[in-house]
């Protein structure tokens, strides 16, 4: 472990959260808002959630969706509203969610690989309610990554993204968008 600018690192340089030495009690990471208006992202039509990271660069290990307005499903059928994928629906009982974040060039930050379980991008998380859920965490801090000013930042409906047997798919959703800033 060595120490920079006031913060402990392991020797993977992961910051690992406690209080300042001078006794003051704000953590080294902290959840910071990171769009400035509302990002909205629509369940068909190529039209993902978009907007820049206009703060000082940082790593992140964590990102959350934080839920405003609207609905979006995967089929016609309204008792499929959700805010984060498609509530109940037959095909996806078991990996309801397909909500993702992307960088411009449409990588996918979140989730991580390993809960997405087939081509339409549809994945489960633990204790999240795709219909009623306010929030949806992605969490990753064995790898953050380093999001540098002006960087553009995507939220898609995931069968959209993949243009995956999304001609039935309908809504939209607008979310706040916060990073853990380490």
């Amino acid at each position: 472990m060595y120490y920079c600018d006031g913060r402990m690192y392991r020797q993977n340089y992961f910051p690992i959260l406690f209080t300042h030495p001078a006794g003051k009690d704000k953590p080294v990471a902290v959840w910071a808002k990171i769009n400035q208006f509302p990002v909205c992202f629509h369940a068909r039509g190529r039209r993902p959630g978009m907007f820049h990271y206009l703060g000082a660069g940082k790593l992140v290990g964590a990102m959350k969706l934080v839920y405003i307005e609207g609905s979006v499903r995967c089929a016609p059928n309204p008792e499929y509203n959700s805010r984060w994928g498609c509530y109940h629906h037959p095909d996806n009982s078991k990996h309801p969610l397909n909500v993702l974040v992307t960088d411009a060039g449409n990588n996918v930050v979140y989730p991580p690989e390993k809960y997405v379980r087939n081509t339409g991008m549809w994945y489960y998380l633990p204790f999240v309610d795709a219909r009623y859920s306010k929030e949806i965490v992605f969490t990753d801090y064995a790898n953050p990554f380093y999001l540098a000013k002006n960087t553009p930042i995507r939220i898609w409906y995931g069968e959209d993204l993949m243009r995956y047997n999304n001609g039935d798919n309908v809504g939209r959703v607008c979310v706040d968008v916060w990073a853990h800033l380490m």
